[in-house]
């Protein structure tokens, strides 16, 4: 898995990056999730088909942190993953040209919190389910009499 690329299970699943979290959200359980700290940091690397291993050495470098323990803990984070269908393996991705670079930071290791709570509401909300003509759908047009 450690040489493995990944994408965003689309369009079931989207994810956004605010203000250094990351809001995952699965539109079709209703579960959402959110990822901080070196989670989020490495969302956009992981989200793109970086391959783990070069996500693994640009968080080690970054953090000051062993490889070893960084990839260890990447991989455990990625195969929750794609257990809660998230993100799924993109065997079409390279490998980057150069180390994807990420600011210095503090290693607070790889999290997901789940929520479930809201869950009722997201699968039953039609504004989710927005096709090519938006929502709402716009109005019949009127035939001539």
């Amino acid at each position: 898995m450690e040489s493995s690329c990944f994408e965003v299970n689309s369009p079931t699943v989207i994810g956004e990056a605010i203000e250094g979290e990351v809001m995952v959200i699965n539109l079709v359980s209703g579960i959402y999730y959110n990822l901080t700290g070196t989670a989020a940091a490495a969302w956009p690397m992981l989200s793109t088909g970086i391959p783990l291993d070069a996500i693994a050495t640009a968080v080690s470098y970054a953090c000051g942190v062993d490889a070893a323990v960084v990839t260890r803990d990447l991989t455990g984070f990625v195969a929750g993953l794609v257990a809660e269908d998230i993100v799924r393996v993109n065997g079409s991705a390279r490998a980057p040209a150069a180390l994807p670079a990420m600011a210095a930071a503090t290693y607070t290791g790889f999290a997901i919190s789940r929520y479930d709570d809201l869950r009722a509401l997201l699968v039953i909300d039609p504004v989710h389910e927005v096709g090519d003509f938006g929502w709402p759908p716009p109005a019949e047009p009127r035939k001539p009499a």
